[in-house]
């Protein structure tokens, strides 16, 4: 009877010490917080990343390990233990090497750490990052608003630039990521839609037929265009393209080789000036090295198109993952671009723990959102750093929002920042080529960050994140470009 007391008051004590607990807490170094902190639970695929004030995030069981990791200090190794809030102070004043940003190019010095209070800087993971005062700025932190105009990004096209996405996604991680995801995006047909005056139509429903089996539908953008995929069927057979406008139904016959296609329709159908624009943020304790400055940026997009376009609407979605302190926020569409500014002030990194996010259900409540299904351009910019968590549920529902996506017309953005790895690219590269979007991703050229990853081309060409937004919005909205 003993010995069965002792083995239930063991098996009681493995289960308490094998439960997963919210650990917390604020890493700082010369007493001041200290962002952009790496803190993983040893000998598990587990991580976090201090905040823009220090704090952090993550999961981890009474027996674990966590390491606390930062450029030129000593790195620090805390069991768990009972404790659910452990600070930590980092010890060493290393010199990193500092990157200026000047109007002539790039300036390499060396300098020790520093932290940030006004106009001074911030040096991350040795790279150095200008922080300036914000008038009027509602964000809660000790620290002002980082200066906007200072992340830099490129931009993929893989729809213009189609035989080299066709290469990439023919064979090897490209394929096998796109395939996990089940997305075959093969043998496309470029679909143009015009007035009998050949004036584009936008904002019309388009699908594509094979044996009266309907492939795959979509609308019709600013520029009367859409892009729409036969996939791996026999090509030796006929296709069916078909307009449904104002009632009646258009069709037209296409052989399988056709790579394009024009169609003239009498529509009386305009799609009105609105331009819908929805930014959805992973605000996981990943995205700490650059949330603050992401938010800058944000918040300067928001003025200009405020400025430059006048009939516009914008929202915000940020997102963590399932067993933080909340899933999902939003902030339905607003005219008035200062209510979503003032939405996205509140918001900070943190949370997370593995590495996969809730991806799958920022699309959701995204696309929930009140979008005008008249307006002439839908765009969804996804920032993120992480994939969503690999499950034959969460397939099923993203093929199911990608599919929305494109039959509401809105097109998908993605913004991969630091940390990301090839997953994040080709899957988010997937979700821009089926919704007729493009794909973007920062650059270490800012010295913002962690390392950001090479993606997978021949060349880019390397901007302000914020002047490549504000682009890709007035391409898409068929506005004149102000740049």
């Amino acid at each position: 009877m003993r010995a069965i007391i002792t083995s239930i008051l063991i098996f009681l004590s493995l289960v308490s010490y094998a439960q997963e607990v919210n650990i917390t807490g604020t890493i700082t170094a010369e007493g001041n917080p200290l962002p952009g902190a790496n803190i993983l639970v040893k000998g598990k695929d587990r991580k976090s990343v201090s905040d823009f004030d220090g704090n952090y995030e993550i999961r981890a069981v009474k027996l674990d390990t966590l390491v606390f990791s930062f450029v030129g200090f000593d790195t620090q190794e805390i069991i768990v233990g009972d404790a659910t809030v452990i600070n930590v102070a980092m010890l060493g004043s290393p010199e990193l090497e500092e990157v200026i940003v000047t109007a002539s190019g790039v300036k390499r010095e060396k300098r020790a750490v520093g932290y940030a209070t006004s106009d001074v800087s911030i040096v991350i993971r040795g790279k150095v990052s200008g922080v300036a005062v914000t008038e009027g700025s509602s964000h809660p932190s000790r620290y002002n608003d980082p200066a906007y105009g200072q992340l830099t990004a490129g931009e993929i096209n893989d729809l213009e630039k189609w035989s080299e996405y066709y290469e990439i996604f023919s064979s090897g991680e490209a394929q096998k990521v796109a395939g996990r995801w089940r997305f075959i995006h093969k043998n496309k047909i470029d679909i143009t839609l015009k007035n009998k005056d050949q004036t584009p139509v936008a904002n019309t429903m388009v699908a594509l037929y094979k044996n009266k089996k309907q492939l795959m539908k979509g609308r019709t953008d600013v520029n009367g265009s859409l892009v729409l995929y036969k996939g791996a069927h026999n090509l030796s057979d006929r296709f069916l393209v078909q307009v449904y406008s104002e009632g009646t139904v258009v069709g037209k016959s296409i052989s399988g080789g056709q790579q394009a296609v024009e169609i003239t329709i009498a529509s009386s159908v305009t799609a009105t000036n609105t331009v819908d624009v929805l930014f959805a943020v992973d605000a996981t304790g990943s995205m700490g090295d650059e949330i603050a400055y992401l938010k800058s940026e944000l918040k300067n997009i928001m003025n200009r198109i405020d400025a430059q376009i006048a009939q516009k609407r914008v929202a915000l979605t940020v997102y963590r993952d399932h067993g933080d302190s909340y899933v999902t926020k939003s902030i339905d569409f607003k005219e008035n671009v200062n209510e979503v500014k003032d939405f996205l002030s509140q918001q900070d990194a943190n949370g997370g723990g593995d590495y996969e996010e809730a991806v799958e259900e920022a699309l959701k409540v995204s696309f929930s959102q009140s979008w005008n299904v008249d307006a002439k351009a839908k765009l969804l910019f996804l920032m993120l750093d992480a994939p969503p968590h690999y499950t034959k549920q969460n397939v099923e529902l993203i093929k199911s929002q990608i599919k929305k996506a494109r039959e509401m017309g809105i097109k998908i953005i993605p913004v991969v920042a630091s940390g990301a790895n090839k997953e994040v690219e080709f899957l988010m590269r997937s979700f821009s080529v089926a919704t007729n979007g493009t794909y973007v991703f920062l650059t270490d050229d800012s010295g913002i960050g962690n390392d950001h990853m090479e993606p997978t081309t021949e060349d880019v060409k390397v901007e302000k994140l914020n002047d490549l937004i504000v682009r890709l919005i007035e391409k898409y909205a068929g506005v004149e470009s102000a740049l």
